[in-house]
C-alpha cells in the first residue's frame, strides 16, 4: 500500500489492491481525511480509481474518507468474463470488509450510477445512503435517448454491437484519443454546455480526466467494450425494490445523461431525493462536489 501527501497540506492520498475471493485483484485509491466517513466512488466510464474532485481539500474539510475502485477491467483491477451490474455489489463489500468499513455510503457518476442501483438493490442496510450522479438509466425503454447528443447517441448504439464486432473499434477509438488528446477533448466540447467548458477549462480539471482517462485503458478496452453492453441491455433487478434513500443530481445543460433518466429513476426508485437544476452539465459533478458529498453523508 501506497500513501503520500496530496498537493494540498492535510489531506491523505492512499493507493492498495485486494485479492477477492474469485482469485481477482481490484485495485483502488482513498483520499480525503482517511479516519472520515467512508464513502464508496463508482467512477464513469472510461475512467478509473483516479477520478475525483482535483482539491482534495473540499473532500478532507467535509471529513469524507473517499474509496474509489477501479472497476473489472479498468487500471490496474483484473478483468471479469461475463460479469453483470449484480455481480459488483460483492466486489464493494469484499473491498469494505478488506478495509475495515463496517457501513458505507455508495456515489457514482454517469456509467458508475447503475451500479449505485446495483448495489442499493443488493447491500441493503449495508450503506448509510447513495447518490447517482449524471447516472445513465435503462435504455430497455421508450425515449431512452431522448436529449442525447449524436455523438452519444451514436456511441450508445455501437454499445449494443457484438463483442466481436464492438471491440476493435473501441481499441481504435482508444489509439486515437490517446495520440491526439486534445482532437477528443474537441469533439466533447462540440457538444458541451457554457458550463461544461468551463468546467473543463480549468487546468486542474483537465489534467485530473486526462489521467484517469490514460489510466482507464492501461491493459486495453476489454473492460469498456465489456461493460458498454451490460450498460445498453436490461439490468436485471426491479428498481422498486431498492429500500435505500437515493439522491439524484442531474443538471438541465446535460445532453450526454440528459434529466429524463433521472426522472426515470425517480418514478421507478421508491425513495430518491432529487436534485434536478437549471444549467450545468455532464460535468457539474466537478462544481458541486461540496454539495453532492454533504447531502450524501449530511442528509439534504
Amino acid at each position: 500500500m501506497n500513501e503520500a501527501r496530496s498537493q494540498q497540506t492535510g489531506p491523505l492520498v492512499r493507493e492498495g489492491s485486494v485479492r477477492l475471493r474469485d482469485g481477482r485483484r481490484l485495485a483502488y485509491v482513498e483520499a480525503g481525511d482517511l479516519e472520515g466517513t467512508p464513502v464508496i466512488f463508482i467512477h464513469g466510464n472510461p475512467g478509473s480509481r483516479y477520478m475525483r474532485h482535483p482539491d482534495d481539500r473540499l473532500t478532507y474539510d467535509l471529513g469524507v474518507r473517499l474509496i474509489t475502485p477501479d472497476r473489472p477491467g479498468y487500471g490496474l483491477s483484473d478483468f471479469q468474463r461475463g460479469r453483470t451490474l449484480l455481480d459488483m455489489p460483492s466486489d464493494i463489500e469484499q473491498l469494505a470488509n478488506s478495509l475495515g468499513v463496517g457501513q458505507f455510503a455508495v456515489m457514482g457518476v454517469s456509467a458508475g450510477g447503475p451500479y449505485v442501483a446495483a448495489c442499493a438493490y443488493r447491500l441493503g442496510q449495508r450503506l448509510t445512503g447513495a447518490a447517482i450522479v449524471s447516472g445513465a438509466a435503462p435504455f430497455n425503454r421508450s425515449g431512452a435517448v431522448e436529449g442525447v447528443n449524436r455523438d452519444y447517441r451514436t456511441a450508445y448504439a455501437l454499445a449494443t454491437w457484438p463483442h466481436w464486432l464492438l471491440q476493435p473499434i473501441m481499441t481504435l477509438h482508444d489509439r486515437s484519443v490517446r495520440r491526439r488528446p486534445d482532437r477528443a477533448l474537441a469533439a466533447v466540447l462540440e457538444h458541451c454546455s457554457a458550463d461544461d467548458r468551463a468546467v473543463l477549462a480549468d487546468p486542474l480539471v483537465a489534467a485530473q480526466i486526462s489521467g484517469f482517462r490514460n489510466e482507464a485503458t492501461r491493459h486495453g478496452v476489454q473492460g469498456m467494450a465489456r461493460e458498454a453492453r451490460l450498460l445498453t441491455t436490461p439490468w436485471g433487478f426491479p428498481l422498486g425494490d431498492i429500500q435505500v434513500p437515493v439522491h439524484l443530481w442531474y443538471w438541465e445543460g446535460d445532453s450526454i445523461v440528459p434529466q429524463q433518466m433521472g426522472r426515470y429513476l425517480h418514478a421507478r426508485i421508491p425513495n430518491t431525493v432529487p436534485h434536478f437544476l437549471p444549467g450545468g452539465g455532464h460535468f457539474s459533478i466537478y462544481t458541486q462536489w461540496k454539495d453532492i458529498l454533504t447531502a450524501l453523508v449530511r442528509g439534504g
